[in-house]
C-alpha cells in the first residue's frame, strides 16, 4: 500500500491556526487593554486606551443599541398605556353625554306634557307618549301608550299644546292608534277665525308630507285671508269646539268660485311631537 502524505494541506492547516491564534491574540490584547484603560500609571492608561478603542467603540454601539430598543419598547408600551386610559375617558365622557341628554329630553317630555294639561285644564284628559309611528306612503297614524285600561275609546279626540292632532282610530287593552289630521281620511269641521261659518279641513295625499292640510267647502259668502285661524266647529261628535287647528297659507281661487280651497298649516307639527292628551270627556 502506498501512502501519500500532502504537505499542501498541512500548510492550510497551519495557516489557519495561526490566523486564528493572531486574531484571538489581538482581541486578548484588546480586552485586556480595555480593563487597563483606567490603570493609574498614565503610561499604561494610554495604550490601554489607544488598543482598547475598537473594544470600548463596539460596546457603545451595543450598549447604545440596547438602551435605544428599552426606550421604544418603554415608548411604546407608554403610548399603548395612554391609548387605552383615552378610550376609557371617552367612552366615559360619552356616556354622560347620554345620561345629560336622557335627562333632557325627560325634563323636555314633562314639560310638554305639563302644557298639554294646563291648554286644556277645563277637559278630563290623559296624557300619553307616542311609542310607534307609522312609515308608509298613504297612513298618517302612530301609537300611543295608553288604552282601555287607561279610559280610552275610539273616537276620542287627541291634542297637543298648540292644537288638535287627531282621534282615537283603534283601541288595545294597553295601546291605542291615533289617526291624525294629516292623514288623506281624516276631515275636520272648523270655522274661521273671523265668522262662525264652518268649512271643511282634510288631509291631502300629496300635501301630508309637507305637515299640511287642505281647506275644502268654503262658504262662497265669506271672506278668507292669509294667517286666518281655524278652530274645530263642533260639528259631529268627535272633536270639543274651539280648538286651534291651523292658518291658510294659500288662496286658490277668488271668492265666487265654487271650487275654491286654502292651503292649511296645522298648528301641532305632527311629524316631530313626542307627547298629546287624549280628552276623555
Amino acid at each position: 500500500m502506498n501512502y501519500r502524505y500532502n504537505f499542501n494541506d498541512e500548510k492550510k492547516t497551519n495557516g489557519k491556526k495561526i490566523v486564528f491564534v493572531v486574531i484571538f491574540s489581538i482581541f486578548l490584547v484588546m480586552f485586556v487593554a480595555f480593563f487597563f484603560k483606567d490603570h493609574s500609571n498614565k503610561v499604561v492608561q494610554s495604550i490601554a486606551t489607544v488598543i482598547s478603542k475598537p473594544i470600548v467603540f463596539l460596546y457603545d454601539m451595543v450598549n447604545g443599541g440596547v438602551s435605544q430598543v428599552k426606550t421604544s419598547l418603554t415608548d411604546s408600551q407608554e403610548l399603548i398605556a395612554e391609548n387605552e386610559a383615552l378610550k376609557e375617558e371617552n367612552e366615559l365622557l360619552k356616556l354622560e353625554a347620554l345620561e345629560k341628554q336622557k335627562l333632557l329630553d325627560e325634563n323636555q317630555s314633562l314639560k310638554n306634557m305639563l302644557g298639554i294639561q294646563k291648554e286644556y285644564q277645563h277637559f278630563q284628559i290623559k296624557l300619553a307618549n307616542i311609542i310607534y309611528r307609522e312609515h308608509d306612503n298613504w297612513s298618517q297614524t302612530f301609537t300611543i301608550n295608553l288604552g282601555e285600561k287607561d279610559g280610552v275609546k275610539l273616537k276620542q279626540a287627541v291634542v297637543h299644546e298648540e292644537g288638535l292632532v287627531g282621534y282615537i282610530s283603534a283601541v288595545s287593552n294597553d295601546t291605542s292608534v291615533v289617526t291624525t289630521i294629516l292623514d288623506p281620511t281624516s276631515s275636520v269641521s272648523v270655522n274661521l277665525s273671523t265668522v262662525n261659518e264652518p268649512a271643511v279641513l282634510k288631509g291631502d295625499l300629496e300635501l301630508k308630507s309637507q305637515n299640511k292640510l287642505k281647506l275644502t267647502y268654503i262658504p262662497l259668502d265669506i271672506e278668507v285671508a292669509i294667517s286666518d285661524i281655524l278652530y274645530t266647529s263642533g260639528l259631529g261628535s268627535m272633536y270639543p269646539s274651539s280648538i286651534p287647528v291651523g292658518k291658510i297659507l294659500e288662496i286658490s281661487s277668488d271668492k265666487n268660485d265654487v271650487n275654491r280651497y286654502a292651503i292649511v298649516e296645522p298648528n301641532v307639527d305632527i311629524r316631530k311631537i313626542s307627547e298629546v292628551g287624549v280628552i276623555i270627556e
